[in-house]
């Protein structure tokens, strides 16, 4: 894939998957049923942790073997569940966001950073 190709999927994916800010994130997790997923590689979490009660799913694995199962599997009611996706910076989020819309899921936000969610002294697990 080249730059220019990444780039349009790159502003589809923001166009597409809504980016929620700290203040947002914290509120809809607080009020809703959710699936947060960690999409930063295992060697990132386990040298900084997660965001309080996510999972890790890497987005190397949604990219080699993407099936429904991979979600389906931490959610038991998909129409009340929003999945809220985050990575270092926010743009691998925003790429899984899109493949996961592009599969039938609904209600999907990237939730930005990790590096956002620290620096707003967000719940961590360790």
């Amino acid at each position: 894939m080249n730059d220019i190709d990444l780039t349009k999927l790159l502003q589809k994916a923001n166009d597409c998957v809504p980016r929620l800010k700290y203040e947002e994130s914290i509120a809809v997790i607080s009020s809703q049923k959710n699936l947060i997923i960690d999409v930063r590689e295992e060697i990132e979490v386990s040298a900084s942790g997660l965001i309080q009660g996510a999972i890790n799913i890497p987005k190397s694995i949604f990219d080699k073997s993407f099936s429904n199962e991979l979600v389906d599997q931490y959610i038991d009611d998909i129409d009340n569940t929003n999945i809220l996706l985050y990575c270092a910076v926010g743009v691998r989020s925003a790429l899984v966001g899109l493949t996961l819309l592009n599969n039938g899921y609904s209600s999907v936000f990237n939730i930005g950073g990790f590096t956002d969610w620290i620096e707003n002294k967000g719940p961590l697990n360790r």
